[in-house]
């Protein structure tokens, strides 16, 4: 790493929140509730491997910006992890990260998208599950207005590269990624990859194509949109990583995670999704955690077929036998992981749940998974 770590290692967490310091700092000063607790002990090991990448000022606007500092760390702490070469730049004089691959120079800025000005005609609103009288509705994602809060936070970025090549600080063959953060997106966050693809590959809606005549379904797909329109008439760019004027980035890297919602090894929730054209192609298993996304030209004239490299995705194991002891008494069943699941039968019940690699020994979550479910029955007997 370039830059030395500070001779006396500082605290992340201040004894006492500072004046005007944001909700979600004071409470991991001072946590409580469990979640909170594991969330700054998280957030301390971080710091400890990403400290030495940290802006001088990182600390002193940590309390006040709280989610876009965290999630700079949050991104900086898994490069490392993932035992990359990885360097800062002199703040404000550059990209955040600069990573070297094979001789290569790839470099990455960190962004968080937002809700928007909650006043404003775009802003995503936070969902309605009840109507005045309490009873439970249906709300509608949407879509449109996530998409154009994503664009929004991406496009400053895809200039902020123009200006780094302008000024020699990158030159043509080094990679560029954008990586941006839309866990501060309301009802983006449970179908991130979703909301990816409609604000950077144009990706629309679902449609069908059924014939009068005989009832039948003809044919399905998406739509395909490079364009949306905002409230006041102006139209947003919606499909940078096919845009060949924005080939000089290379991939746009989401995240969905925020200080109390990630999984482990850190960098587990990335999706890795390339420009179709790069000038200066990203590294193919350039940090090989999360989900990282191959484009190749589709059966029809402009058009790309995806497919996924699962880097967290847990091999396939199973069945094995599950024994599990509750008030003297034995219960056996079995356990198995198939198609990203951990499933557990055991006392004539079954429980399935998403199971990811990163370590966890699936035959100790097994049995912890199959003790409460047999205490969750005698309890009701």
């Amino acid at each position: 790493m370039s830059r030395k770590a500070r001779e006396s290692p500082r605290e992340l967490f201040m004894r006492e929140p500072p004046e005007g310091s944001g909700p979600l700092y004071r409470n991991l000063i001072h946590p409580r509730r469990p979640v909170e607790v594991a969330a700054r002990q998280r957030c301390e090991a971080m710091w400890r491997l990403f400290q030495p990448l940290a802006d001088p000022n990182f600390l002193e606007r940590l309390p006040f910006e709280f989610h876009q500092r965290w999630f700079e760390m949050y991104l900086g702490a898994t490069l490392v992890s993932a035992g990359l070469d990885v360097r800062a730049r002199t703040p404000g004089r550059g990209p955040d990260f600069e990573i070297l691959v094979d001789g290569r120079r790839v470099y990455i800025v960190a962004v968080c998208a937002t809700a928007g000005d909650r006043l404003h005609a775009d802003a995503v609103p936070e969902p309605v599950y009840r109507d005045a009288e309490g009873r439970t509705v249906c709300a509608q994602v949407p879509h449109d207005r996530i998409s154009l809060r994503i664009a929004t936070s991406v496009r400053p970025k895809l200039n902020a590269f123009d200006r780094y090549r302008a000024g020699g600080l990158v030159v043509p063959d080094d990679a560029c990624v954008i990586a941006v953060n839309l866990r501060d997106v309301p009802q983006a966050w449970p179908d991130a990859k979703e909301g990816f693809f409609r604000a950077i590959y144009g990706v629309g809606n679902r449609f069908m194509v059924i014939d009068p005549q005989v009832g039948e379904i003809v044919s399905t797909g998406r739509e395909h949109r490079t364009l949306l329109t905002r409230s006041s008439g102006a139209a947003e760019a919606v499909a940078p990583m096919l845009d060949p004027n924005h080939s000089d980035v290379c991939a746009i890297l989401g995240s969905s995670a925020d200080a109390w919602n990630m999984r482990l090894p850190f960098g587990d929730d990335l999706v890795l999704m390339p420009h179709a054209g790069a000038r200066a192609p990203c590294p193919r298993g350039l940090i090989r955690r999360g989900v990282e996304i191959s484009l190749s030209p589709g059966e029809e004239s402009g058009s790309w077929s995806a497919e996924e490299t699962d880097y967290g995705a847990a091999e396939p194991r199973g069945p094995e036998a599950l024994t599990v002891e509750h008030e003297g008494c034995l219960f056996e069943g079995e356990w198995q992981i198939t198609g990203g699941e951990l499933q557990i039968h055991i006392d004539g019940r079954g429980c399935d749940v998403i199971f990811r690699g990163g370590g966890e020994d699936p035959s100790l979550t097994a049995r912890t998974i199959g003790l409460e479910m047999i205490r969750s029955k005698t309890a009701r007997l």
